[in-house]
């Protein structure tokens, strides 16, 4: 809680006490309002279910990518809402044969649940593409500057398990450069690389924290008049 306080400075001159200046002055104050800040829940409160089921996140490619990006995101959405309990269910393919469905639909959703016995199911996807290049004329013709790129989107979706029936859904999506160059037609240049395990990472948090917004609590500050 901040509050703001304007001193009054003693000046040595005629009209200090004049009724003008401490009329100006009680409006001055009368006017001053502090500030608070307040918690905003947030949009999709997850502790409203006993037990949500996971379902590893598609990937392409696929890999590794698919399970890291499960436990990253698991790990953000812990962090949003402590306690939520989360069961990890498996693959997508693994769960659908666990259930005797071939599509992960509403019907395959209610299966889950009953099986499971879990109030929610969250299944997503991942795609990272390979790195492309993107060539660009700088404003000296005679430059060249090229940049790496990867780009990157996720989407997760929330069933409710008793109907089938989605009850949030998002996507997040951009592109990171990951190498740098420049060159000119003296021969002279230069070139930044970054490490594409790291970047790849970094990429997956950044999809993440976009996607997982309406999981987490948020502050504003208001003004409050006195």
């Amino acid at each position: 809680m901040d509050s703001t306080f304007y001193p009054l400075k003693r000046r040595r001159r005629a009209g200090l006490n004049s009724p003008l200046l401490l009329l100006a002055t009680a409006l001055t104050l009368c006017g001053c309002a502090r500030t608070i800040t307040v918690t905003v829940p947030p949009r999709v409160d997850l502790r409203a279910f006993p037990t949500i089921g996971l379902i590893e996140f598609d990937a392409q490619p696929p890999g590794e990518l698919g399970r890291d990006a499960t436990q990253m995101f698991l790990g953000n959405l812990q962090a949003a809402q402590p306690g939520v309990p989360v069961l990890e269910l498996g693959s997508r393919d693994q769960v659908l044969r666990e259930v005797g469905m071939a599509h992960l639909d509403s019907l395959a959703i209610r299966a889950i649940g009953e099986k499971y016995g879990v109030a929610a199911v969250l299944s997503g996807s991942v795609e990272l593409s390979e790195v492309q290049i993107d060539t660009k004329l700088s404003s000296d013709p005679s430059a060249l500057t090229a940049q790496a790129k990867i780009g990157g989107k996720m989407s997760g979706k929330l069933w409710d398990s008793a109907k089938g029936a989605t009850i949030w859904t998002n996507s997040s999506w951009g592109s990171w450069p990951v190498a740098k160059i420049s060159l000119t037609d003296g021969g002279a240049g230069s070139f930044s690389y970054r490490n594409l395990s790291e970047k790849r990472n970094q990429i997956l948090m950044s999809l993440i924290t976009a996607l997982n917004g309406d999981f987490w609590s948020t502050y504003e500050t208001r003004k409050v008049e006195e």
